[in-house]
């Protein structure tokens, strides 16, 4: 299964196709967390919760790859900040991705409990991501590279 896209692919569009991701990850993460309340409500079964974590955490993972694969490149061309921004965004994929996917490998009854509060860490992570490395001021399609020779 390989990366959908072109390597060459313009900022632009990958904004748009990481922001789609990121729509489909918040409403995969609703659907789970809905079902975790109907599990703990007794209208679902643990099975019903199990599978919608794995929809989830295959849709994460697919997500942070293509993430690190388009934006590395990406963000190389932006400007002077470019490999400061790499550098962050490896890092805290590194880091916070690994603790999202070890969470979606807990226990179903971790799960029925702790299900919206890790929505909500998901949420304010993208929502980081969405104010600086996929902000269009910093992927867009008409990059002006300063002039460093000094002349």
């Amino acid at each position: 299964q390989g990366m959908p896209g072109p390597p060459d692919l313009e900022p632009s569009v990958a904004r748009k196709r990481l922001l789609q991701q990121h729509a489909a990850l918040r409403e995969r993460m609703r659907a789970a967390c809905e079902v975790a309340d109907a599990t703990r409500a007794g209208r679902a079964s643990p099975g019903e919760l199990a599978g919608a974590v794995r929809a989830l955490k295959a849709a994460f993972v697919e997500h942070n790859r293509l993430e690190e694969t388009w934006l590395a490149p990406l963000l190389r061309a932006t400007d002077s900040y470019g490999e400061v921004r790499i550098a962050r965004m490896l890092g805290e994929h590194a880091e916070e991705h690994q603790a999202f996917v070890g969470f979606l490998d807990h226990a179903i009854d971790v799960l029925i409990t702790g299900l919206a509060d890790f929505a909500e860490e998901i949420e304010a992570h993208m929502d980081a991501e969405e104010r600086t490395f996929l902000h269009p001021h910093v992927l867009r399609d008409d990059l002006v590279v300063a002039d460093t020779t000094g002349g």
